[in-house]
């Protein structure tokens, strides 16, 4: 039996399933310091070989890029943001470990994707909410903080019982407020709620998702909504919601090798909305929000079998283009490692 199609569509479904993109819930963390990119981009849950899985990963991020719009934000404009009352903020590292358990029949499937986060954090200036201005010299506020522990956890369904090859299905599932909102700067005041371990909130996540096969290429094209439906308060009380996100993913694999290496290459794109709560901030000069984005990252990647039923993969995003309210933090380039064991 020519086993070949079904191992080049498993490869496409690596590509979908084991591209924990920079999860931060990682992705959807550090909305309001530039953070935009989005846990849609991980993995769905998609895969055509039934029985369990598992996934572990360790996506790295470091915001340490200041830009204001889509361009590289300048000395001269950063200290009139600052004199204004502007927060200026400094970096932004996130390490993510997220474990995903998965099982699948041959039309449907279940992933539960549990991430845990290390994040460090730096800001120099503090631009009180409401348009409260206070101003002070340079470095006279600055802060940091540190914090760990379990993010959001997501739970997503798949069903691909819309053709014969099974390459077209639908996701859903939902994204649980499981992460902390308490943390504190060291100084004692309340962090961000776009840089704590969760948003406290309960999202939908719907999408949808296509693969095939051209020669000795693969393909996919995958879409992702993501939509806060239920809100907690954070510490300060304030019903802080996290903006929707929408992401479209395209990518190619090459099967010249055979199935044992297999290179990838990604196109990642994220539109995140403005979060919206009395603690985001404002820009002192227009009066937009400092959260929200538009990002567009190019993700070559490669996924090698081990044996045993073990694959090892790994990927690196690097921006194509991107666009921010305001002023904000984001990556010159963020890394994923994992590694993935079939039952």
């Amino acid at each position: 039996m020519n086993t070949k199609p079904n191992l080049f569509r498993t490869a496409i479904a690596t590509v979908i399933v084991l591209f924990p993109l920079v999860a931060i819930n990682d992705a959807q963390a550090c909305a309001s310091c530039g953070c935009t990119l989005s846990k849609d981009w991980e993995s769905q849950g998609q895969t055509t070989q039934s029985g369990f899985s598992a996934d572990l990963s360790y996506t790295y991020i470091n915001q340490n890029s200041a830009i204001y719009g889509s361009k590289t934000a300048s000395a001269g404009l950063v200290n009139t943001l600052y004199a204004n009352g502007q927060e200026n903020e400094l970096n932004t590292k996130t390490g993510t470990i997220t474990a995903a358990f998965n099982y699948n029949s041959a039309v449907w499937g279940v992933s539960v994707q549990i991430p845990y986060l290390n994040r460090t954090h730096t800001t120099d200036g503090n631009l009180q909410n409401n348009y409260t201005i206070l101003t002070a010299p340079l470095g006279t506020y600055f802060a940091n903080s540190t914090d760990s522990g379990i993010g959001d956890v997501r739970i997503i369904g798949r069903y691909s019982g819309f053709s014969a090859d099974k390459s077209t299905g639908i996701t859903a599932g939902l994204k649980l407020p499981t992460g902390s909102t308490n943390a504190n700067f060291t100084n004692g005041q309340t962090l961000d709620p776009g840089l704590q371990l969760g948003t406290g909130s309960t999202d939908i996540i719907l999408g949808g998702y296509t693969s095939g096969t051209i020669s000795t290429y693969g393909w996919f094209f995958q879409g992702t909504v993501q939509r806060a439906i239920k809100t907690t308060n954070d510490a300060s009380g304030n019903g802080y919601r996290p903006g929707d996100a929408y992401s479209l993913n395209t990518g190619i694999r090459y099967a010249g090798y055979g199935a044992k290496v297999v290179p990838m290459l990604q196109l990642n794109y994220i539109r995140r909305e403005n979060d919206t709560g009395l603690d985001i901030n404002y820009d002192v000069l227009t009066g937009a929000r400092i959260s929200g984005g538009q990002l567009l990252y190019l993700s070559p990647g490669v996924s090698v079998r081990v044996g045993g039923g073990v694959s090892v993969y790994g990927f690196v995003q690097v921006p194509v283009y991107q666009y921010v309210n305001s002023l904000q933090l984001v990556p010159k380039y963020t890394a994923t490692l994992g590694v993935r064991q079939s039952f």
